[in-house]
């Protein structure tokens, strides 16, 4: 009986060994309470340079809409436009939109979730001759 015992918590102990592990709570790509984001940031002037970096903490991968392509992260330069859009709910992201430029420039960054804008902003930048200058906007569900 002993024995039968024995057996029964070694069985009971690996099934919930198992379980455990496996448990959607753990699953980084299973969000519950996640959202679809959009994030879509425009630098205008005479010659402006942009960047865009996207992080979220939920593993969910970022699709460019001009392209297609699937990442992570997003680490982007562009000149005029790019957008992004998560390819799952997430429920933790950062967005920062960057311009650099030599010359009076403007940039944009417009942030959707699930379809609804949650953060629209434009900041002018003056330029010091000669000079780079760099302006950002960053949105975050990071606290």
């Amino acid at each position: 009986m002993k024995k039968h015992y024995q057996a029964f918590l070694a069985i009971l102990c690996t099934t919930l060994c198992i379980m455990t592990s496996c448990s959607s709570e753990n699953d980084p790509s299973v969000t519950d309470s996640g959202s679809i984001y959009r994030v879509v940031v425009e630098v205008s002037g005479n010659s402006p340079k942009g960047n865009l970096h996207l992080y979220n903490l939920d593993g969910v991968a970022f699709r460019n809409e001009q392209t297609g392509e699937r990442t992570e992260q997003v680490n982007e330069s562009f000149t005029s436009r790019t957008s992004y859009v998560t390819d799952g709910k997430v429920s933790k992201i950062t967005a920062q939109g960057i311009l650099y430029s030599k010359e009076d420039a403007k940039l944009t960054m417009n942030v959707y979730k699930d379809g609804e804008t949650v953060f629209s902003q434009s900041k002018q930048l003056t330029a010091v001759p000669g000079t780079d200058t760099t302006i950002d906007l960053v949105y975050s569900t990071v606290k």
